[in-house]
């Protein structure tokens, strides 16, 4: 009988943590660009708010993940979360505007409201790819991981929609804040999830950053990256407001919009883990192809001449979205020395977050024609699509199993 190891059996408070965790930030980051904007602040004036915190994001990112490598990724993840636990109880407490903004900034709570966007943090991917070595496994863990991640996504955007029927009672900016103070508890709820975590003991770190392996191979995801984060800064992250100021829809029916959209991303997902261990399953492929089609779904998006046609398109996106993550987490990691997990990840994390610092034009181009940011990202996240498998194929023989 095989014995059960500790990092399996306290992988369900890994997934509390993800879960409680995907609540809270999947509210804010719906709710932050249409609560700025009730405080009547501009569209240009939400998009440069959205490019320092992006930039603030980066660098924490690559800190918490090169903590990881030398003290473990489990305390560097309880770390990470102490920042948006301090941004959210300072969104509960204030509705000074530096004080919104110094939130924002130190919670990192910005970037693509999507079914992932609260599942992973910088260390968490490190954490399943260290606990287990056989990829068709990672893959499986990444894939529970966002499955359930996704899956309480959907009380996140529920949030957004029963935010309504406090509005009347204490009015829209402390209707937010109420939710703030709720999306805090649920961060209190991951940080002491985690302390349970189970993880295997780290190999001594010898290098200052990485090994050259991994350096070269985390070039190579940089540069397939780059592309699909200019596009997802560009399209993603105002796309609430974008919803709201292009067909003039309201935070509830947007709200029900991204329900939908992670109750597809969570389906998806549990495909993903299912499919895994198919023979036929490439990992690699699978990652660029669906990277790919989000993009053209976001381009569809763009022209779509009803809010029905771009919530279809936008919840299709989801669903490929979510099918698609976990293989290209597994793909980012496969040719990176174990020791250098949480720097290599958090290398890539970073270019990906600074490449997303393009959210800062996305209020520019809103201005000038609202489709515009939605279809350039779309066609940035295209061509990166298939960049990404193009780059990455080249160690395809040496990485990948088909």
């Amino acid at each position: 009988m095989n014995r059960v190891s500790k990092e399996e059996k306290t992988f369900k408070f890994f997934l509390v943590s993800r879960a409680s965790r995907s609540v809270a930030l999947i509210f804010v980051t719906l709710s932050l660009p249409l609560y700025l904007f009730a405080l009547h602040y501009n569209i240009i004036s939400i998009g440069i708010i959205y490019f320092v915190i992006m930039a603030f994001n980066a660098g924490l990112s690559l800190l918490l993940g090169a903590l990881g490598d030398r003290i473990g990724y489990k305390k560097s993840l309880i770390i990470g979360e102490v920042f948006p636990l301090a941004a959210l109880i300072l969104l509960t407490l204030s509705v000074n505007f530096f004080a919104i903004v110094i939130a924002a900034i130190i919670g990192g709570i910005a970037g693509a409201a999507g079914g992932m966007r609260g599942t992973f943090s910088p260390g968490s991917t490190a954490l399943i790819v260290s606990n287990w070595k056989d990829s068709k496994e990672r893959v499986k863990k990444l894939a529970d991981t966002t499955y359930v991640g996704s899956a309480f996504a959907i009380f996140g955007s529920l949030m957004l929609y029963f935010k309504a029927f406090f509005v009347n009672s204490v009015g829209i900016i402390d209707s937010f804040r109420i939710l703030f103070g709720l999306s805090a508890f649920m961060i209190f709820i991951s940080l002491f999830a985690l302390l349970f975590v189970a993880e295997v003991k780290r190999p001594k770190k010898t290098t200052r950053v990485m090994k050259r392996q991994s350096i070269h191979y985390s070039i190579k995801v940089i540069i397939a990256n780059s592309f699909n984060g200019l596009g997802l800064g560009m399209a993603v992250p105002l796309l609430p407001l974008w919803f709201e100021l292009r067909f003039g829809v309201n935070s509830s029916l947007i709200g029900i919009i991204y329900t939908i959209s992670y109750a597809a991303t969570a389906l998806a997902a549990f495909a993903a883990s299912r499919k895994a261990y198919s023979p036929r399953f490439s990992t690699l492929f699978t990652a660029s192809y669906t990277r790919a089609l989000q993009g053209v779904m976001l381009i569809i998006i763009a022209f779509s001449p009803l809010f029905i046609l771009s919530s279809l398109f936008f919840t299709i996106r989801s669903f490929i979205a979510g099918f698609g993550s976990p293989s290209r987490s597994a793909v980012n990691m496969s040719g990176v020395d174990s020791q250098d997990y949480g720097t290599a990840s958090s290398v890539m994390g970073l270019a990906n977050r600074l490449a997303q610092t393009s959210s800062g034009l996305s209020g520019y181009l809103m201005d000038v024609s609202l489709p515009f940011p939605v279809l350039f990202g779309g066609v940035l996240q295209t061509v990166g699509g298939f960049i990404y498998f193009k780059v990455l194929s080249q160690n395809k023989k040496r990485v990948y199993k088909r």
